[in-house]
């Protein structure tokens, strides 16, 4: 398949929204770009204003031969990750799973999905 702009408008990148009182609008980025951000009215206005940066950069990258990331795909998540941490975090995390009567991976994993929430 060949690596065009339509190849690429078809990966599903995934958005950030949230709201923001410092400048009074919701504000957006896509998780696979770095240093990308736009803001909008509304939630739908910063999703059509991150459709139109991703199409400029798909079509500036592709122009100049510049590598462009492509979004984690689902089927190459099976749902086991290696979690490595230190000692004194371990045994934080243990602690508190064990006052709120949760398994170590039913926390982390309810901590991670409290992070995720925003991630579309």
């Amino acid at each position: 398949m060949t690596k065009d702009l339509n190849y690429y408008l078809s990966l599903p990148y995934s958005y950030t929204i949230e709201w923001s009182d410092v400048n009074n609008c919701f504000l957006g980025s896509i998780v696979e770009l770095e240093k990308n951000i736009t803001c909008g009215n509304t939630p739908e206005e910063v999703i059509a204003n991150l459709k139109e940066a991703l199409v400029a950069y798909i079509d500036t990258s592709l122009a100049n031969n510049l590598e462009i990331p492509e979004p984690v795909k689902a089927i190459d998540c099976k749902g086991k990750i290696s979690y490595r941490t230190t000692a004194e975090q371990h045994y934080k995390i243990a602690k508190r799973a064990k006052s709120l009567n949760m398994s170590i991976n039913a926390f982390i994993d309810q901590a991670v999905t409290e992070k995720l929430q925003n991630i579309a």
